[in-house]
């Protein structure tokens, strides 16, 4: 049988070394940027994307994206975050009280549908989408929101206090199997580190006593023009949407001395660690093998460039192959396990240690023999490598799967660009 050797799976981890054709080693170049796509950054460091889109119809998403998150938090902070972004719906300086809420539902955005947040551990993210904007007014009033969120939220003692019982009945729910399996899985995971100890919620002794002016500090501290980026995308006119911008937004001052933005690192594993979680509330069981890869990734500046997506692929494709043989194990009587997949990607919940991830669902409750069948399966790859056919399959699913985006590239809905533009921000 003709085979596709790959002396091993662990290789994608220096694919950046590879040694590529004489054609390749040049220097890489930065992809062209989508010409319907609008950006810049402002003389005070705030990035903006603009997109024109016509899906729905005279709708348009207004968002604002922040570099910024609980892992900036010292530990008389945790929570800090996430109490900040609870604060911004709670009175800003052109739109006091519940002004926010109140003018967005009486214009048909629903708070906590079409007008949301979320806060994670390194961002936090505003969202107000499926505006209406067929009135030059309203869209100026979306974007006076998302400055205000970000430098004029007014952080009142008063509304501080009338929201600590509110993420304190928030955490109450959030408390459960898995969530209390988070808080003591993530320190072993990631031992003497942040990551381990900095879930957006919070410890309730913070949230039940930190002083008004400590949530006013951070506030000032890191929501600053430099960890911003605006994305405007729908029915909208794009030069009169910049023009807006840069007029709104243009006089935010970045603070003197502005504090580092560092990402937390995560440090290679001397041998193997182990984390066993269980509890009464967690039904199904779950085990995940994770390989920390520093060069699986390409630097953070070299993403946008054609090296990048050669040297993607073939991670591309190997998980692939290896998923496809997973998914038809797993269509057989003989299958320990439901579910099985790899997939290069972050290190669990950090941004700066790349993995590779074995993940397994047991059919039943035990996890050693849907784990054992499915490692198995893993070094079965690694020493002997994907026959020409799997490859071929792979191929073809992802030269299908690119055909289909691409007819359906005017079918795009204003969603799913800003969903990229986030993340390209982020």
């Amino acid at each position: 049988m003709k085979k596709l050797i790959m002396r091993s799976v662990m290789a994608l981890a220096v694919f950046a070394g590879l040694s590529l054709p004489a054609k390749a080693q040049m220097q890489p170049q930065p992809l062209p940027v989508d010409s319907a796509v609008v950006t810049g950054v402002l003389d005070n460091g705030l990035t903006y994307y603009i997109r024109h889109n016509e899906l729905p119809k005279g709708q348009a998403d207004f968002y604002i994206a922040q570099k910024v998150g609980s892992i900036l938090e010292d530990e008389h902070q945790r929570g800090l975050a996430h109490f900040l972004e609870h604060m911004c719906f709670n009175g800003t300086t052109n739109f006091p009280g519940k002004g926010i809420i109140n003018w967005l539902e009486s214009k048909g955005v629903k708070f906590g549908v079409n007008l949301n947040a979320y806060t994670s551990i390194d961002e936090t993210v505003y969202n107000i989408s499926n505006v209406p904007v067929a009135s030059k007014a309203v869209q100026d009033s979306c974007l006076l929101i998302l400055h205000d969120w970000a430098c004029e939220v007014t952080l009142d003692p008063a509304e501080i206090d009338a929201e600590r019982p509110v993420i304190h009945n928030e955490w109450s729910q959030s408390m459960v199997g898995e969530m209390r399996l988070y808080e003591k899985l993530l320190p072993v995971i990631y031992p003497d580190n942040k990551y381990g100890e900095r879930l957006p919620i919070g410890t309730m002794e913070v949230v039940d006593n930190f002083p008004p002016q400590a949530i006013v500090d951070y506030y000032h501290k890191w929501y600053r023009p430099d960890q911003q980026g605006i994305i405007v995308v729908g029915d909208v006119d794009v030069d009169y949407i910049e023009n807006k911008i840069k007029e709104i937004f243009g006089s935010i001052k970045m603070p003197e001395n502005p504090a580092p933005r560092e990402y937390v690192s995560v440090e290679e594993t001397p041998g193997t660690i182990y984390a066993i979680g269980a509890d009464p509330e967690v039904k199904a069981s779950n085990v995940a093998l994770m390989f920390k890869s520093p060069n699986l990734d390409l630097p953070r500046e070299m993403r946008n460039t054609n090296y990048y997506f050669m040297l993607n692929y073939p991670k591309v494709m190997v998980s692939m192959m290896m998923n496809n043989r997973y998914a038809d194990i797993a269509a057989t009587p003989e299958a320990e396990f439901a579910k099985a997949r790899i997939y290069a990607g972050d290190f669990f919940i950090s941004k700066t240690m790349p993995a590779l991830t074995l993940d397994v669902d047991p059919k039943g409750g035990d996890v050693i023999p849907a784990f054992s069948q499915a490692y198995r399966e893993l070094l079965r790859a690694v020493r002997g490598g994907f026959t020409i056919g799997e490859y071929e399959r792979a191929k073809s699913e992802f030269l299908s799967r690119i055909e289909r985006a691409y007819e359906g590239r005017n079918d795009v809905e204003n969603g799913s660009y800003v969903q990229e533009y986030v993340d390209l921000f982020l």
